[in-house]
């Protein structure tokens, strides 16, 4: 059960989303409280049976040990309404802490037509609350994973058909036909599997539209040395945990008969798209400062691989349907041959046909990569595709181009100017509309690299991961993720400054520089005091900088630390403890005592007369023979 403001029923787990709610409080006067109300359109003629169907949804008693309840549950399907009672045998429920409430509603045979309404209604007439507060209330819950509301019941879902199996090209089709009215939705929104000889299948299968619902054609490539005879096959659609719906065929097979069985496949019409294909986005980003060079790879497999190889071999096609993109290239018609058209793989003059159409205009690549492929290209690049400079587009079609499902790459190179002080877009959550089901899958893999005099400045990243680094002649940010949800939000940008002080090779110089000014700072001000606090302030604070510097942390943390060296220098060695008698290393050496203070200060000189500085007081000593 979907949202009560809905009112959605459906019979694919797949289409549970986000968790509702709807709560009753102890406030309930006399007279019926509407739960909620939910419906759908039925698409699949024929009978059902005299039955018990059981509604069941989650509830959470708040503010109280417990509730009495009085509920009432009304069904209809088409014309015919039924009703069941939350009590038993007369006795209302008690309902503590949280559970399932259950509803028993008894339903007579009948006949279920196309188009018919089957509509469930939840109503609550009274409510008994036990020890509550102020606060009580029943709160029911549904349309979740972990909230399952849902009717147990027994009606005509889906008539499957195995056809009979075609041979060629060492390729074996086995067409399944399922006819429901719920159309390509009973293919793509459940799971299923195809077992020949009792082995599954791994080959993507083949999904197209039909008038009454959808063909899933699965492909078995058979093996080298492979007999003719009498093969066993079995099909396994689930459109919900705990529902498995199989058919099974014995298919003859002649593995000789190019033509055995029914000659070759192709499809006639279209393929479905909604499969769910996984797609991987590999970027290679060259930062110059005031240019971004990007090398972008985009490829797919299943079904939006079959989806395009198919569209490619039909431009031109005065079939195709009214919504179909590839109608958008009927204007290269005259550029491919007509024995090229319809004859089940991609020729050259169909791939430079897309490829133009897609380099010719702005608008028509963000048509065929949203409308076609359903991804957002913005989001990919990084601009607006308006604003790119010289771009190059590539299809690379991989080991065939027949109709298949292998993988479709298609590569992008461009470049664009890049602004100071504006923040860059990396990479964002570029799937367009993920409830569509075309893909189930996303991997990245990206890459950035800067040249020694430009940095990328601050990086700034949501529900992604990513590696920053800085070393002296680059800086670089990697990601590597896969199997990222396809409605996960992700984002990453960075602020370029402009600033050469940021680069990676200037900043370390600036580091190294103030360093070494900060070390002989140490050393000149602790000429009579030990130089040993001063060396290691310095010491950590550069290993501390050189640490963040790598990290890639912001380059005005980095500088902030290494500045704090230098100034730390002037306090830290004030404080340094005097140095002993011994300084000098020679204990035989004249000494003379300042009268001023008592130290013993060693004369290191014969010359006469003599002034040296006191050690302890710093006073001027003259020293006549």
């Amino acid at each position: 059960m979907d949202e009560a403001s809905n009112g959605k029923l459906s019979p694919f787990e797949n289409e549970l989303s986000d968790e509702q709610e709807a709560t009753v409080t102890a406030g309930l006067q006399q007279g019926e409280v509407e739960v909620g109300s939910w419906e759908i359109i039925w698409g699949t003629e024929g009978d059902y049976p005299e039955e018990t169907w059981t509604f069941t949804i989650p509830y959470l008693v708040e503010g109280a040990v417990g509730v009495t309840i009085n509920a009432t549950l009304d069904i209809r399907i088409g014309g015919s309404f039924y009703s069941g009672n939350s009590g038993l045998n007369g006795v209302e429920p008690f309902l503590n802490a949280e559970g399932n409430m259950e509803i028993n509603v008894q339903v007579s045979s009948g006949t279920i037509n196309d188009g018919d309404k089957l509509e469930v209604s939840l109503f609550v007439n009274s409510l008994l609350f036990s020890n509550p507060t102020q606060d009580a209330g029943l709160t029911f819950k549904w349309g979740s994973e972990d909230s399952i509301g849902k009717v147990t019941v027994a009606m005509p879902l889906v008539d499957i058909k195995i056809k009979e199996a075609s041979v060629t090209s060492g390729l074996v089709y086995f067409p399944i036909i399922l006819d429901s009215g719920f159309g390509g939705e009973m293919w793509s929104l459940s799971s299923g599997n195809f077992n020949l000889q009792g082995t599954p299948l791994t080959l993507s299968p083949i999904a197209t539209p039909l008038e009454s619902g959808v063909e899933v054609t699965f492909v078995w490539e058979m093996p080298e040395g492979t007999d003719s005879g009498t093969y066993s096959t079995e099909f396994i659609l689930s459109p919900q945990s705990g529902l498995e719906i199989s058919a099974s065929k014995n298919h003859n097979i002649d593995v000789d008969d190019e033509n055995g069985g029914g000659g070759s496949y192709y499809p006639s019409s279209e393929p479905l798209r909604d499969s769910g294909s996984e797609i991987s986005v590999e970027i290679d980003i060259e930062f110059q400062g005031d240019i971004i060079e990007k090398k972008i790879e985009i490829s797919f497999d299943s079904a939006m691989s079959q989806w395009m190889r198919w569209g490619m071999d039909n431009i031109g096609n005065t079939s195709l349907d009214s919504n179909s993109w590839w109608k958008n290239l009927n204007s290269y018609s005259d550029s491919v041959a007509t024995s090229h058209r319809n004859n089940g793989k991609v020729d050259d003059d169909e791939l430079l046909a897309l490829t133009s159409h897609i380099t010719g205009s702005s608008s028509d690549m963000r048509s065929f990569m949203q409308n076609g492929l359903s991804l957002d290209i913005e989001s990919i690049i990084g601009i607006n595709p308006v604003d790119l400079g010289p771009t190059e587009y590539q299809i690379d079609m991989g080991g065939t181009r027949s109709f298949a499902a292998e993988k479709i790459t298609i590569k992008i190179e461009t470049s664009y100017s890049v602004v100071d002080n504006e923040r860059q877009l990396v990479i964002e959550n570029f799937i367009r509309n993920p409830s569509n089901n075309y893909w189930d899958e996303v991997n990245i893999n990206l890459e950035i690299k800067t040249s020694m005099l430009a940095g990328l400045g601050p990086v700034s990243a949501e529900n992604i991961d990513f590696e920053h680094r800085r070393w002296i002649f680059l800086e670089s940010i990697n990601i590597k993720q896969n199997d990222i949800d396809v409605d996960e939000n992700f984002r990453i940008e960075f602020l370029p400054s402009g600033n050469m002080a940021f680069s990676p090779l200037i900043s370390a110089m600036l580091c190294v520089f103030a360093l070494c000014i900060a070390i002989g700072m140490g050393l000149f001000l602790t000429r009579n005091r030990s130089s040993a606090p001063a060396l290691i302030s310095v010491s950590s604070l550069g290993g501390l900088s050189l640490v963040i510097y790598v990290l890639g942390m912001p380059m005005q943390i980095v500088l902030a630390i290494v500045a704090s060296s230098v100034l730390l220098v002037f306090p830290i060695s004030l404080v340094s403890p005097k140095l002993g008698k011994d300084r000098s290393g020679i204990n035989k050496l004249p000494r003379i005592e300042c009268p001023s203070c008592g130290t013993s200060n060693a004369v290191e000189s014969k010359v006469r007369p003599l002034r040296i500085e006191c050690a302890g007081c710093e006073v001027m000593l003259r020293i006549e023979e």
